[in-house]
């Protein structure tokens, strides 16, 4: 009986000297097990219907509305907020790596509920949320530190109230907010606020500003199999879509030339730092506020246009999994660092993703890994050619390299199902075939066509 355990201690020592895999490597792994179980078909979703074709998931959307915020309400949420992240930020301990984790007991959490509850006139629940969002920032910040990003503490900064789902009611339209137990309270009609969809099922948790109030709308959908798919390539100036055997393109100078506008004025802005920094502080402020909400509103109208069409044909997208994307990218030259800081790719894609969704459409992320490198008919190895053209020295084809990159991922997605729609799908040894795209668009004529 004795051996065994022998055995067994031999085995744990053994494993305790091995390298431990960074976080990467551990997130790689991890994606690979789940494609192949999703592969194998062992991973089934509990959300998944018999079929296999449809699957129904939560989705989300935010709305604004303007309101005048009780002003004593969001100090105090901020006072106690501040010291809620202090107290917590005592907790935290590092190991001989210097790597921080987070040691909290129960006792610790009711000792601060206590302390933050002193002189608290608000309702209760206010100082659970203001614990919620400070233990968030706290984890956030030690996943950043860990990885080398972050080095100062944070600190709160933006004066916002979470308000939780106990703290509001909802019904027929009509939205009430606590702030004092049977003293105060705020009602909204929300009827009256023409921009918020009515096809929703519930509300999550709001965000209460000096200005305004942001909804969280939650809404059920069952994501159907689509009739086609539309891949598409997100380019610095433009974006080059695949849709039905034809290529569209979208441009995105209007939004290039946005950010190019705005940063020549924060250089002028610099150089009066020196002299007036207050006055070149409340300036920095207000023109990146103004740039940010002109972006938004141009991805927004675009990829408002864009799911319209999608809609109609009733097909879904795939992109290019860009995740992190500008992590790796932003370690060039300082010219071309600035072009590439100016490229939104990630915020098109999750305002497409979130919009499709919403009226039942699947979204599918592909390895963007040599999509305008290989051929989409034979997966040979292209030949550059002048002026960002590319050749297939096999099939004898030319095409651009911005439209051979938007055939590409759309021959990838065409072999998953449309149940397997997460980031870095793939497929196996004959699960399925290529479907090749219209021969009319690797035609010599095209190339020079384009150029118009």
């Amino acid at each position: 009986m004795q051996k065994p355990m022998k055995q067994r201690c031999e085995g744990v020592g053994q494993t305790e000297n091995r390298k431990k895999p960074s976080h990467e490597g551990r997130k790689k792994r991890k994606r690979e097990l789940e494609n192949k179980e999703e592969s194998l078909g062992k991973k089934s979703s509990p959300q998944t219907n018999l079929t296999g074709q449809e699957k129904t998931i939560e989705v989300c959307k935010a709305r604004s509305i303007p309101i005048k915020a009780p002003k004593d309400l969001i100090e105090a949420y901020h006072q106690i907020e501040c010291k809620a992240l202090q107290a917590i930020l005592k907790q935290i301990q590092y190991t001989e790596k210097r790597k921080a984790k987070l040691v909290i007991t129960n006792e610790f959490k009711k000792q601060l509920r206590k302390e933050l509850l002193k002189n608290w006139k608000f309702t209760k629940n206010y100082v659970d949320s203001a614990m919620d969002m400070a233990y968030s920032i706290v984890r956030s910040w030690i996943s950043n530190y860990n990885r080398g990003v972050f080095k100062n503490k944070p600190k709160v900064r933006r004066k916002v109230v979470y308000i939780k789902m106990s703290l509001f009611s909802y019904k027929d339209g009509i939205l009430r907010i606590s702030i004092e137990p049977y003293k105060r309270c705020i009602i909204i009609d929300l009827n009256k606020y023409p921009w918020i969809p009515k096809d929703f099922d519930k509300i999550g948790g709001l965000l209460l500003i000096e200005n305004k109030l942001i909804l969280t709308l939650k809404k059920k959908v069952t994501i159907k199999k689509p009739k086609g798919w539309a891949s598409f390539d997100i380019n610095l100036t433009n974006i080059t879509a695949y849709i039905n055997g034809e290529i569209k393109r979208y441009d995105l100078k209007p939004l290039y030339h946005i950010h190019r506008v705005y940063e020549i004025k924060r250089q002028r802005i610099q150089r009066l730092a020196k002299k007036k920094p207050k006055t070149a502080r409340k300036l920095l402020q207000k023109y990146s506020k103004r740039e940010l909400n002109r972006t938004n509103d141009f991805i927004h109208k675009l990829t408002t246009k864009i799911v319209r069409e999608l809609v109609q044909k009733g097909y879904g997208a795939i992109l290019e999994d860009l995740k992190d994307i500008k992590r790796h990218i932003l370690n060039k030259s300082k010219s071309m660092n600035r072009k590439l800081s100016k490229w939104d790719a990630r915020k098109i894609q999750k305002m497409l993703e979130y919009k499709l969704k919403w009226h039942g459409l699947p979204v599918k992320y592909v390895d963007p890994k040599n999509t305008s490198k290989t051929c989409p008919k034979c997966q040979n190895k292209l030949i550059e050619l002048k002026e960002r053209k590319v050749k297939c020295p096999q099939m004898q084809l030319h095409n651009r390299q911005r439209r051979n990159s938007s055939i590409k991922p759309s021959d990838a997605g065409s072999l998953d199902s449309p149940e397997s729609s997460g980031r870095g799908n793939s497929l196996n040894e004959g699960e399925g075939v290529i479907q090749t795209p219209n021969p009319g668009l690797w035609s010599g004529t095209l190339s020079t066509q384009s150029r118009k």
